[in-house]
């Protein structure tokens, strides 16, 4: 009974955007994450070391799978798409032992990261980053595994590219802001701010929760992965290079990585010395992609 009524609590203080997230989830896979959000809530200070096995589960590659699929997405530089894995004679199950194999042998590498761009409104063109099927596949079951300790942690400011939150969440919360008698709005934007994040301070903010060796040498491969861009010209030779800072916008994990590198401007902000304190300020942190 007693296990019961623990199981019950914790559950009851698991936010609901968490719990939103992780419907469709197998029941061990969410019951997994619910105890790493719940480690990470009630140890602010402890810092992971045996992750990688989960990742590795066939029931956690499985659900990254599903998410995977169900998003779809154009295929990577292998030309690979969602429904040739499923058409293919070793189909899903053969691409998921496949994974599950390389990552117990540790040898697992991500392919190159086809760059792609797409027309903006101002008629500028934004970078997108397209992994294989295969590694938004391990991105995605790394993210499942990471995700709610880094949510432990995340603050009610920050509301882009977060689980259960949106835009529309943000303007609301300024409106409540608004009918609390704040009537001054700072508008600040971030340039290229994908492509700009410096790889070693974001790995410092990753290695702040996470000190499995073997999670974070994913996590450093994926940002330092070729790309593959293409060719200025009919008939030019695409261009081959390999990034030193940046995590590519259409990768899975970037926008998890994206918002903890952030995360410590939310805290400073929130800081006796900053205008949260003595001015009686707000931040609404948003990501809007234009």
């Amino acid at each position: 009974m007693q296990d019961h009524t623990d199981r019950t609590d914790e559950l009851a203080i698991l936010p609901e955007h968490l719990r939103v997230n992780g419907k469709g989830l197998p029941g061990k896979v969410f019951l997994l994450r619910q105890k790493l959000y719940l480690k990470a809530k009630r140890e602010p200070a402890f810092r992971f070391y045996t992750l990688y096995e989960a990742i590795c589960r066939p029931d956690v590659l499985q659900a990254a799978w599903e998410r995977v699929a169900a998003n779809d997405g154009a295929p990577g530089v292998d030309n690979v798409s969602i429904e040739q894995v499923q058409s293919s004679d070793h189909g899903v199950t053969g691409l998921l032992s496949e994974i599950e194999q390389s990552l117990k042998a540790r040898t697992y590498q991500p392919q190159a990261v086809k760059r792609v761009y797409i027309p903006k409104p101002n008629g500028k063109l934004r970078p997108l980053g397209i992994p294989t099927v295969r590694d938004r596949v391990v991105q995605t079951a790394v993210k499942l595994i990471i995700e709610p300790i880094f949510e432990a942690d995340f603050l009610d400011c920050s509301y882009g590219f977060r689980p259960g939150r949106s835009a529309h969440d943000a303007l609301e919360e300024i409106r409540k802001n608004f009918q609390q008698g704040r009537t001054e709005v700072y508008d600040a934007d971030l340039q290229s701010y994908f492509d700009t994040i410096p790889h070693e301070k974001l790995m410092a903010c990753v290695q702040k929760r996470i000190v499995d060796r073997s999670v974070l040498k994913l996590i450093r491969m994926w940002l330092k992965a070729v790309i593959i861009d293409p060719g200025e010209g009919p008939g030019k030779p695409p261009k081959v290079s390999r990034s030193k800072q940046g995590t590519p916008q259409g990768g899975v994990i970037s926008p998890l990585l994206a918002n903890l590198y952030l995360h410590w401007f939310d805290k400073m902000f929130h800081r006796s010395d900053w205008p949260f304190r003595w001015a009686g300020a707000r931040l609404v942190r948003d990501a809007m992609i234009f």
